[in-house]
């Protein structure tokens, strides 16, 4: 059977008095025991053509969608909020938060006067400000040049000077990006400070610079850290070795820093081959009622001397990859 609703007068003067505040209220409402049978839930439905407007009608809150108001030329617009003296973006969402905003007058003009005369914030607010890609910006050269006589000593600098809001307008805050493919190199090269890339910097060759690091008698790599971090650190030694001579020399930390420690992965070839090492593996699981790998772990760091002696690793399944050794142990 059709339900039969009030008349679209009746059913709005009714719905004003609830006084509802915006269209998420209204749906709230509608969920709830309080809502008449003959109010419906979608007035724009059964009103359309029969007196319906829009949700700021039919709450009585005069809102209105977006593409339905009436906005005043973007010129008058523009004159309007610069007459403000608004500075920045920032500025100019507290102000439309404030709810002074005249309602001739968008919250978002970018998209409202979109190929109807706006150019940008900038130009919006009266401050000149233009977007990055719209900005005519100093030739790399120069633009580097009047960075460098800034005598910064790191980006993290450069991002202070940014935020400050001295940077001249000439130069871009991102030059990375700006100078893409016109001069760009590296932060290094854009500071001053002569700091490249990992990848891009000379190092000497492997063996040179680990007799230098031997010679400097560092015991672990807790030492060697710090010794990296230090102004000690030749620019030619790298940071980080095992990167740059992976493949090239490298055998780990201990034949890097003399010591002769090395890893368990590097000791692997005194292990005992696993088709060995699974026999005993599963002799001490039993024997020590070792169920699982956080057991095993536990039990290791507490026997390390008698794996040792048996010649087996502490962490198997970093050395014996390849025969999924936790799984088969199980078996």
């Amino acid at each position: 059977m059709k339900k039969e609703f009030r008349s679209f007068k009746a059913a709005r003067e009714f719905v004003h008095n609830l006084e509802i505040k915006n269209q998420r209220d209204w749906t709230t409402y509608c969920k709830s025991e309080k809502q008449p049978h003959d109010i419906p839930s979608r007035p724009d439905k059964i009103y359309k053509n029969k007196g319906w407007v829009n949700y700021g009608d039919w709450l009585g809150t005069g809102m209105i969608r977006h593409r339905d108001r009436k906005y005043w030329e973007y010129a008058k617009a523009r004159d309007y909020v610069q007459k403000l003296e608004i500075k920045n973006t920032t500025i100019w969402r507290q102000y439309v938060k404030s709810g002074k905003l005249p309602k001739q007058i968008p919250a978002d003009p970018m998209n409202v006067y979109k190929n109807k005369g706006w150019v940008s914030t900038g130009d919006w607010l009266g401050t000149d400000s233009v977007a990055s890609f719209l900005r005519d910006y100093w030739s790399f050269e120069k633009a580097r040049d009047y960075v460098h006589n800034l005598k910064m000593k790191s980006q993290s600098d450069w991002t202070l000077l940014v935020k400050s809001g001295k940077l001249p307008k000439q130069i871009p805050s991102t030059p990375s990006g700006v100078y893409k493919n016109n001069g760009w190199k590296s932060w290094g090269d854009w500071l001053g400070t002569g700091i490249l890339q990992t990848q891009m910097r000379q190092y000497r060759e492997f063996n040179d610079a680990r007799e230098f690091v031997h010679s400097q008698n560092l015991k672990s790599t807790q030492d060697w850290r710090k010794f990296a971090n230090s102004n000690k650190k030749p620019d030619d030694i790298p940071w980080s070795p095992y990167k740059v001579y992976k493949n090239k020399g490298w055998k780990g930390m201990g034949d890097w820093l003399g010591t002769g420690t090395i890893s368990s992965i590097e000791k692997s070839k005194n292990y005992l081959s696993w088709s060995e090492a699974k026999k005993e593996y599963r002799r001490l699981h039993h024997e020590y009622n070792l169920n699982n790998q956080i057991q095993w772990t536990r039990f290791a760091s507490k026997h390390k001397k008698l794996l040792e002696k048996l010649h087996l690793p502490e962490s198997p399944w970093l050395v014996y990859t390849k025969e999924r050794v936790w799984e088969r142990m199980q078996k």
